[in-house]
């Protein structure tokens, strides 16, 4: 397939259609793309999330051709599946620094947790029968 099959430029209507495998791409990553581009661009999804995903950009600030801007949606959109693969692959690795920086023992967690509970009796501080 080519790039133009993905990429649809309305000039009439000055709007650029960008066709999503929901196959290839959750829903989640494409709203982290949607997101990326709201500076320069409105942003309207539709289709199917199991099958085809229409992702109909109209230019906001953005003062480039719309095909590029069609293009710059789907670099945002393998960004954010790049981002999600390392972020799964570095989970473990986080984790330990994690508690290698934290030394505290799962004891002191739950004695934590058991003090914040008699204190605040379990509800935020802000909760709406506190202010009535």
């Amino acid at each position: 397939m080519k790039a133009q099959d993905y990429v649809q430029v309305d000039t009439k209507n000055r709007v650029v259609v960008v066709r999503i495998n929901g196959k290839i791409f959750p829903l989640d990553l494409i709203y982290s793309a949607a997101y990326s581009v709201l500076d320069r661009a409105y942003v309207i999804l539709d289709g199917d999330p199991n099958k085809e995903i229409y992702a109909i950009l109209k230019p906001r600030n953005f003062r480039g051709k719309l095909e590029e801007l069609g293009h710059i949606f789907y670099n945002e959109l393998l960004n954010a599946a790049f981002f999600t693969v390392q972020l799964v692959r570095n989970r473990e690795l986080r984790e330990a620094l994690v508690r290698a920086t934290i030394p505290v023992e799962e004891q002191e967690f739950e004695d934590i947790a058991t003090i914040w509970e008699e204190k605040f009796g379990g509800e935020d501080e802000g909760s709406s029968e506190e202010r009535k």
